[in-house]
């Protein structure tokens, strides 16, 4: 089920990009229902701290944080496991446009997480285990703890989770006339549409200050054309407002246990920061983080924002791993 595949490595790495990229001890894919999901695994150079699971955040890849901030939780002295959501990355795509962002149903992802998290992380990771998880990544995270607990994880870091979206009432909207079958759903949203290299530009970014780090992803598209992905679906839209309301559901977040750290960014145009206090109050062991200035993708922000990022992943980590 989780033997080594070559085809699941990158095709090439980018040059301007090989001082910092970590390339993974290992490779693979693990076989869901309906999908093969990527995985990558580093072992820690060190005497293991623990393990770091990296979970992206929608349209993400590995090697996006394969590039700096693997290196960053490595050189910390932990082993590192990392997933592509079906969808993305090098996991099977579920409808023949390639480019399309589409899910069935967000418990799709869900039980993706709790395999990857029950075939390739539980067996072998040194413990504790502690998640890094992003944007969409950070909701799936906390709603696989609220409703199936907290497997191998001892503590979670979420960043800029997405828990509520900004003009969220718009995208309610368009779904409402939009009636829900296939021909529909698995078209591109409005103003969405196949990934668009022209399309991408710096100057209109609203997901970081940091030109370099925003070029990842198009040096990595480069290098690697099989990771290139377009804009989310009606599917996905649909879904996801389905998803964030049940884990806003009463009594669902009060389930989770495990202490979680929130990180927002003040500067967030994606999720709306205003859900992520009330969310975290509602977490048993949850604290909140706000990183003044930043944009949505913290990880990816300018230095002087990244090192607050750092600062609050490694007192979780100290308090979690020592």
């Amino acid at each position: 089920m989780n033997n080594p595949d070559p085809t699941a490595a990158p095709a090439g790495v980018p040059a301007n990009l090989a001082n910092t990229h970590r390339p993974a001890d290992r490779y693979g894919f693990v076989q869901a229902a309906g999908a093969r999901l990527r995985f990558a695994c580093w072992n820690s150079l060190a005497a293991a701290r623990g393990t770091v699971v990296v979970l992206p955040g929608r349209g993400e890849f590995i090697e996006k944080y394969a590039t700096e901030a693997v290196g960053k939780l490595l050189d910390r002295g932990f082993a590192v496991h990392a997933l592509d959501w079906r969808g993305q990355g090098l996991s099977d795509r579920p409808l023949p446009d390639h480019d399309k962002g589409h899910v069935d149903n967000f418990t799709t992802y869900m039980a993706d997480l709790k395999l990857f998290l029950d075939t390739i992380v539980t067996p072998t990771a040194p413990r504790p285990v502690l998640a890094v998880a992003h944007s969409m990544g950070g909701h799936i995270l906390l709603r696989l703890l609220a409703e199936n607990g907290a497997g191998p994880l001892a503590a979670a870091l979420t960043v800029s989770p997405m828990t509520g979206l900004h003009r969220q009432w718009l995208l309610q909207g368009v779904l409402t006339i939009a009636p829900e079958l296939p021909t529909v759903d698995h078209c591109y949203l409005p103003g969405g549409g196949p990934f668009a290299r022209e399309s991408r530009t710096f100057a209109t970014n609203i997901v970081t200050h940091d030109e370099r780090r925003f070029h990842f992803t198009d040096d990595w598209f480069r290098a690697d054309p099989r990771l290139t992905l377009g804009g989310p679906t009606f599917g996905w839209g649909r879904q996801a407002l389905r998803s964030m309301a049940a884990s806003l559901a009463p009594g669902t977040l009060e389930r989770i246990d495990p202490p979680i750290l929130l990180v927002s960014a003040s500067g967030d145009r994606l999720v709306d920061i205003a859900s992520h206090g009330p969310v975290i109050a509602r977490i048993r062991h949850g604290r909140h983080v706000i990183i003044e200035g930043a944009a949505h993708e913290i990880m990816m922000e300018t230095d002087p924002l990244l090192s607050q990022f750092w600062q609050a992943f490694d007192r979780l980590a100290d308090e979690v791993a020592g």
